[in-house]
This record gives structure tokens, sequence and C-alpha cells, in this order.
């Protein structure tokens, strides 16, 4: 395994054996080092621990103005160096730009690496292991099941201005699946978190979903008033952003994107931030050198910046520092192979006035949802959606009472981000399954939906 040392030497050779060997006009060297031990739980039984590593090198380069792409994994001497460039450079359709100077731009971000998830001891996944197995014996009808994965990244740049950036940065992934039984069913919950640093204690993280689930055992009561505000989850509502909302903030000039240029609510208020200490995807810089920002997206429900990176940003425009290496659909995301796009890290949405439980006591019948599908078919372009709810409340007499069957519903979050939102004090960090971002999102309020007989 390489050194912090030597993976920077390797990326400044790399970088010099191409300059003299074909004098490109511009050229990015790009390495990543991943180390990652999963485990977890499996119907009270320890699974078994699985470690990896990989170390890769992609490279892009400017050949007669057009932009190529290639990646592979390490060590490689130079003659396959050579060889690679002959067989697997691939075409990129973009416009010229030059590599940004990273000397000096540097900057640390606190509490994105943990020395404890850095050693990847099995100790540590053991331990984390034995508390979730401890937790769910104490109900003797749940069944606690989890997969935890400790990840540790260092990723390297250098380019054709001969300045070179280094970081390293941990996480912790922790996807729990608690089954309950009762005299008549069984009923099922999961929660997933995410975090650079391991958490003093997980027994909050798991006894919420323990609650929601035995929650959900609750007599069902059938729907029979349509037209009752709804509640949604930061969860909820943080997947409907991502599947309606945030293709639209993303600079991309190969999509068409919604006119937003009327504005929502003044209560709405957006920023991007990754550099906030500790947040899932907090980075010093992003992956082609440039350094993380706060980024106002919508100020009082205007939008005033989207998200670019160097391809998709003025020559000499402000840079929001926004390019990411994202391979979809993975427990970890980030993948040298993969080619950088425009994606947010930490969408922070400004907080309300009220507290979450202080807003339901002022119900006499709404509609909690704390589980949503459907939402990856919503319409970016027009804000349209239809969606299911999996999981929802009947909130009466200002408090949660019964569960809900699934139903289904109808909306426009364009409309409902327009003219009837109320936004929560209550935040929550989320991670949205099949997304490489997080939010910090609170519960949103309204009336404005259709819900189906």
């Amino acid at each position: 395994m390489y050194s912090d040392e030597e993976l920077k030497e390797q990326a400044i050779s790399i970088l010099s054996f191409l300059e003299k060997k074909y004098n490109y006009d511009q050229i990015e060297v790009f390495l990543q080092s991943l180390k990652q031990l999963q485990g977890g739980t499996e119907f009270k039984t320890p699974k078994t621990i699985q470690s990896s590593t990989k170390v890769g090198c992609a490279i892009r380069f400017f050949k007669d103005k057009n932009l190529y792409f290639t990646s592979f994994s390490l060590p490689r001497s130079f003659d396959d160096l050579e060889s690679i460039f002959k067989k697997n450079m691939f075409p990129i359709r973009s416009k010229h730009f030059h590599f940004p100077e990273i000397s000096g731009l540097q900057k640390e971000i606190k509490n994105i690496y943990d020395k404890q998830i850095s050693q990847k001891e099995y100790s540590t996944i053991l331990e984390l292991s034995n508390q979730i197995r401890e937790i769910g014996e104490e109900n003797k009808n749940l069944i606690l099941d989890s997969s935890i994965l400790l990840a540790e990244e260092r990723k390297i740049i250098a380019n054709t201005t001969h300045t070179l950036a280094f970081e390293r940065g941990t996480w912790l992934n922790l996807d729990f699946r608690a089954l309950y039984r009762t005299y008549d069913m069984i009923i099922s919950g999961e929660k997933h978190y995410s975090s650079r640093i391991l958490p003093k204690s997980i027994d909050s993280i798991v006894d919420s979903l323990i609650s929601e689930v035995i929650q959900r055992s609750k007599k069902s009561q059938k729907l029979h008033n349509l037209l009752l505000p709804v509640i949604f989850s930061p969860e909820s509502f943080s997947n409907l952003l991502s599947f309606i909302l945030i293709p639209n903030i993303i600079s991309n000039s190969n999509y068409v994107h919604a006119d937003l240029s009327e504005g929502f609510s003044t209560d709405f208020n957006l920023i991007d931030d990754g550099t906030v200490p500790g947040l899932p995807n907090s980075t010093a810089f992003d992956d082609e050198g440039i350094p993380q920002s706060k980024t106002i997206i919508f100020q009082n429900g205007e939008l005033k910046n989207k998200l670019n990176n160097i391809e998709e940003s003025d020559e000499n425009g402000v840079k929001t520092g926004n390019s990411f290496r994202i391979k979809k659909f993975e427990i970890f995301p980030r993948n040298y192979r993969t080619y950088p796009r425009v994606y947010p890290s930490n969408l922070i949405i400004e907080e309300g006035n009220k507290k979450f439980g202080n807003i339901v006591s002022e119900f006499d019948e709404a509609i909690y949802i704390n589980a949503i599908q459907g939402y990856m078919t919503a319409n970016y372009i027009s804000g349209d959606f239809a969606i299911s709810a999996i999981d929802s409340y009947l909130i009466e007499n200002g408090s949660i009472k019964s569960t809900l069957p699934s139903f289904n519903m109808r909306g426009n979050l364009f409309d409902i981000l327009r003219d009837d939102c109320t936004f929560t004090k209550d935040r929550k960090v989320i991670r949205p399954y099949n997304t490489p971002y997080s939010f910090v999102s609170p519960y949103l309020i309204t009336k404005s939906l259709e819900i189906l007989p």
C-alpha cells in the first residue's frame, strides 16, 4: 500500500511522463486510494467481515483541442501507460478549458477524518455489531439487521499548472433494517446513517427506527378525509427535492432545465455548503482541485446561483467547487473510474419558526408521511409528481395516532414551494438513497396535494 508521499510522487511522475512523452496542451492526473471494511449483523448473527483496497488513476487531457479521458488501476509501468493511451482513450464532448492552479488554495476541513475509522480495525465493526445486537435483543419480537461500512479515501490531483492537492477523509455508512412481529403480521422499517466520524453512540439512531416500526404496528385506519394537510418527513421531502429541484440547480449544457425565474416563497432558502465540519460531503476541494465553498442557490425564494464545475462555467466566472467523480447506486459512490460531473455537496434548507411537535399539536386532523415511493418518476421540468405514501400516520387532536394503509397522491413541487410551504425548526441530516449528496432538511407542511381514493 502506498504511503501519502508515495501517492504524491506517483501523481507527479505520471504527469511528468505524459508531458515529456506527448506534449499535450492540458493534462490532469487524479489518484484515489480507497480502503474499505464491511460487516454488520444478520438475524442476530455477526456477518463475515470483508476488507478491500484499491488504488487507481484517472487522466484527462486535451489533444488537438479535443478532450479525452482514461482510467486504470495502479501500479502501472510507464510502458503500460503507453499501451493504455493507445487503446483506452475515450473522447469527451466538451468545450476547451484550463485546469486550475490549485497551489495555495487548500484548506483543512475539520471532522472529515477519524483515525479510528482509518485504522479499520475489525474490533470497531465488532463493537458496533454487538451494540446493535444488544439493542435488538431487548425486544424479543424484534430482529435488527445492519450493514456497516468503514472507508478511508485519499485523493491527489496534479495538473499542468504543476500544482498538487491532497486530502484524506473517512466515511461511516450504517444501514439498519428492523423486523417487528405482532400477533398477526410482520412490520419492517429501514434507516440509513452517513457520517465522516464515528458517533459517540448509535442508540438514538436505532431507537428512532424501532419506535417507527412499533408505531407502524398499531391498528391501521382507513383514510376517509382526502382534503387534509400533509406533513412530509425530512427523508420524504429530500427525496422529492432530489429528483425534481436538484436537476434544475446543476449547470449542464446538455439538458433542458425548468424555468424557475418566477421564484418560490420567500420562506424558501437553500445553500450548498461543502465546508461544514462533519457533514457527509464536506471536503477541502472538489475532484478538479477547486476549493469547496458556500453557494447561495435560493435566497428568499429567488434563484441566485447554480452549481458548476470547470466545464460548465465561464473561463473567468465563479467556480462553485462541485465537480465529483460519482458511481451511482453504490454504498460509497466516489470512484476514480467515473468522469467528473456537477453534483451538490451538502444542501442546507433554512429552518422555520416552529418545532415539529408544536405544529402537530395544532392540527385537529392531518397526515404525517414518513416514507414515499415513486418519486424517481417525477417530472423535473414541470415539477409534477405522483407518489405512494408507504409509511404514513393519521394525526388527530394534536397527536400522531394510527397508521394509514398505503395511498397515492399527486402534486407539483414547484407550486408547493411557491404558494403553500411551511418548514419546521427541526432539521435532520439526510442522505437520500441513490444520491451522492446530503441534505440538512426540515419537515415540510402543505395542503397543496391531491390524495387519490
